[in-house]
């Protein structure tokens, strides 16, 4: 009977044990067929549970004109709104010289905070990395630029109740780089651990067109070398009344063809950098390399042609300015290269070169003799019919 007993427990234990191991089998069966949607609402749980119903998010950036926008959202109501982003970003150019960047919503900072700085322009580049007043990550808008004086950012509204801030950058056509640059700035929101989630930080990337290659007051020639820069070569005329030319190609640049004091290139041959090259001499007869005073320091050569040095007949000769290969900036901007008319020879995607074409007007002494020929003919035309009629009586 105690046998019998203690079979009996046996099976029932068992039996326990199985329904045990059957109860696990089904409930992994019933997990997995719910697929991934359950992993993601235990997720979402999750993430709901340690932002708390207060968490900030930012909602843009969204670009009107020349305004960039963000907002720093905080209540559950506006978290659950669209975050709108747009990713084209601002644009400083010839065209537009003013950009704004709007943070609104309560704590929502500018970055970085230092308003003769911005953010350096880099793959997968973060606000947060920018954030900090010692970091790296920022450069100047002086160095950026290549401007001789400070620029900064300008605030234009504060909000006195700490609802955010608005930015504004003003700069002239004549600080505009000699480049294509970018950079990017954004909005956080200003708490006291130095890194927050991407959630609560808003990018906006500007990008910086180069000013255009131009002649200026006595044939002043200021070389750019940007994608848009050089849409066509720039044409100079000098004469006994206008006698000297200046190419200024700047320190990041160079002038060609390499020989400019002796020699030129043809016009009719647009590649500065293998152009077919001439004497200027065969132009010039009495042409002397030390018209040219050159300013290494400054990147600039200065043409001086003497009254006795202009020639016979109207002459015309290229050269020009071409980007130095090791001075490419970081923060150029990116485009694809795209051809134009002459004048925008690229020597990569993003830069081109400035080409000059110089005419050469005829001496005041050719021009003089040329229009005095004519009267001395018919003056002596005259005197010899004169002289023929009184011989007649």
């Amino acid at each position: 009977m105690a046998r019998t007993g203690s079979m009996q427990q046996r099976r029932g234990g068992f039996q326990t044990t199985a329904r045990m191991l059957m109860a696990v089998c089904v409930s992994g069966v019933l997990l997995l067929s719910s697929g991934p949607s359950s992993a993601n609402k235990l997720t979402e749980g999750q993430q709901n549970q340690n932002s708390g119903p207060g968490a900030a998010t930012q909602e843009g950036p969204t670009i009107e004109g020349a305004v960039a926008k963000c907002v720093l959202k905080t209540t559950a109501a506006e978290n659950g709104s669209s975050r709108a982003k747009n990713t084209t970003g601002l644009t400083l150019s010839k065209e537009n010289l003013v950009v704004s960047l709007q943070c609104s919503g309560e704590k929502n900072a500018i970055v970085p905070k230092d308003q003769k700085k911005v953010c350096s322009a880099a793959p997968n580049a973060k606000v947060a990395d920018c954030k900090g007043a010692d970091t790296d990550k920022q450069v100047t808008l002086k160095s950026l630029l290549g401007t001789s004086g400070d620029i900064q950012w300008e605030k234009t509204i504060v909000s006195t109740d700490n609802k955010g801030e608005v930015m504004t950058l003003k700069i002239k056509e004549s600080e505009l780089p000699l480049f294509d640059k970018a950079f990017f700035v954004g909005c956080e929101e200003d708490k006291a651990q130095t890194r927050t989630s991407q959630a609560t930080e808003c990018k906006v990337n500007v990008s910086v067109k180069a000013r255009p290659s131009t002649v200026g007051e006595n044939n002043v020639v200021t070389c750019a070398y940007g994608k848009d820069s050089n849409p066509r070569p720039l044409e100079v005329e000098m004469s006994a009344d206008n006698d000297t030319l200046t190419i200024d190609c700047g320190t990041d640049g160079s002038l060609k063809p390499t020989k400019y004091t002796e020699e030129f290139c043809v016009t009719d041959n647009s590649q500065l950098e293998s152009c077919t090259t001439k004497k200027f001499s065969e132009i010039l007869p009495t042409f002397l390399p030390s018209w040219w005073v050159s300013d290494s320091q400054n990147g600039s050569a200065k043409l001086t042609i003497p009254e006795s040095g202009f020639p016979e007949e109207q002459q015309q000769f290229r050269l020009g300015c071409v980007p130095k290969k090791t001075t490419q900036s970081p923060q150029a901007n990116p485009s694809v290269k795209t051809e134009k008319e002459e004048g925008a020879q690229n020597t990569d995607a993003s830069t081109s070169n400035c080409s000059v074409i110089v005419t050469v007007k005829a001496s005041n002494f050719s021009s003089l003799a040329s229009s005095i020929a004519p009267t001395a003919a018919v003056a002596g035309g005259a005197a010899a019919l004169t002289g023929f009629l009184v011989g007649s009586f």
